[in-house]
């Protein structure tokens, strides 16, 4: 009993120390599109960091909808994206309407995330143990 309370205290404060590193803000936190016209939006990327932060966008869809996904009519630019700290970005995601893959009446979900990239900085003590963290956002639409 006294292991396992030694190692629920070693994750907890672990967690609150790793979790420190990745200081991201995003918004808007859920997209809705209007599915019968091409479309850009935007989204703000703040590092409230103090260390810079490589991302690397890209789409996934839920298990649920992989028969109305939006992946094939999305795109984000730019693809690679760096921040320093402190630093806003303005990210575009285009939607563009193909309307022989979109069926009428019918709810569209995707999601936009945005992976860590490793950074040398992101050692912890000797173990070189590195943490990437995703953050995404949902993406709805209905045709």
């Amino acid at each position: 009993m006294f292991y396992i309370k030694i190692l629920l205290i070693y994750l907890f404060f672990s967690t609150i120390l790793l979790s420190t590193e990745f200081n991201l803000s995003i918004s808007p936190t859920k997209i809705e599109l209007n599915l019968n016209n091409d479309s850009v939006t935007d989204i703000y990327l703040i590092n409230n960091g103090n260390k810079d932060v490589k991302l690397l966008p890209y789409f996934e869809t839920p298990m649920e909808f992989q028969n109305n996904s939006l992946e094939l009519m999305l795109e984000c630019f730019p693809k690679f994206i760096t921040l320093k700290p402190k630093e806003e970005k303005i990210i575009k995601l285009v939607f563009k309407n193909k309307n022989d893959i979109l069926k009428k009446n019918e709810n569209y979900k995707s999601y936009i995330i945005f992976k860590e990239l490793p950074n040398n900085s992101k050692s912890f003590s000797d173990k070189n143990i590195i943490i990437l963290n995703e953050i995404g956002i949902g993406i709805l639409g209905q045709h």
